[in-house]
């Protein structure tokens, strides 16, 4: 039993990194969640994990960065050990590039396994937020994410924003993520 405990809290700090996977208050069936097989499938059978950027989905991410007037906006698809942007406005580099992050920066697997929004004034000060590497290396400080969820129930990414600055986010800006997101 010890031997299976050790194994899960090494996969835990692998996928989510070392301090984070530490905190106390992340929430207690998202590791399930996250490698669920069912999820996991259904993610794969869109066609969409490392496909090219599409003008659609484009469409949306500049219209909420626009009309909600933040830097980056991003449909972020997530698998197991990554986050995937079908498309992404505002994001530096080497992230605009790659077109991908390691979950180590990603907020969007939070709001992908809970299947609720995530809704975030200020990271630097959340309980397990505050060591999740896209505050330091992608400067994410205020964040809104609506999960994108299938007609079977399984989530397999997010609709999101982001900001530099904390930022009290708007019941009307959260219905607006929403719309986008539908």
């Amino acid at each position: 039993m010890a031997s299976k405990e050790a194994s899960e809290t090494a996969r835990r700090k692998q996928l989510l990194g070392t301090n984070v996977a530490d905190a106390p208050s992340i929430p207690e069936a998202h590791l399930a969640r996250l490698l669920d097989s069912k999820r996991l499938a259904a993610l794969i059978a869109t066609g969409l994990m490392d496909g090219e950027p599409e003008e659609a989905f484009d469409r949306l991410t500049r219209l909420a960065a626009r009309w909600l007037k933040v830097p980056v906006a991003a449909i972020s698809l997530v698998d197991d050990h990554r986050q995937f942007f079908k498309s992404a406005v505002g994001l530096d580099e080497p992230w605009a590039t790659r077109r991908e992050t390691p979950l180590t920066h990603s907020f969007c697997q939070y709001a992908t396994t809970s299947q609720k929004p995530l809704v975030v004034c200020d990271a630097r000060e959340h309980p397990w937020l505050s060591e999740n590497l896209a505050v330091q290396d992608l400067d994410v400080v205020a964040y809104a994410g609506i999960p994108l969820v299938t007609s079977d129930e399984e989530s397999l990414g997010s609709f999101c924003v982001a900001d530099t600055t904390p930022r009290t986010w708007t019941e009307d800006e959260i219905n607006m993520l929403y719309d986008l997101a539908s």
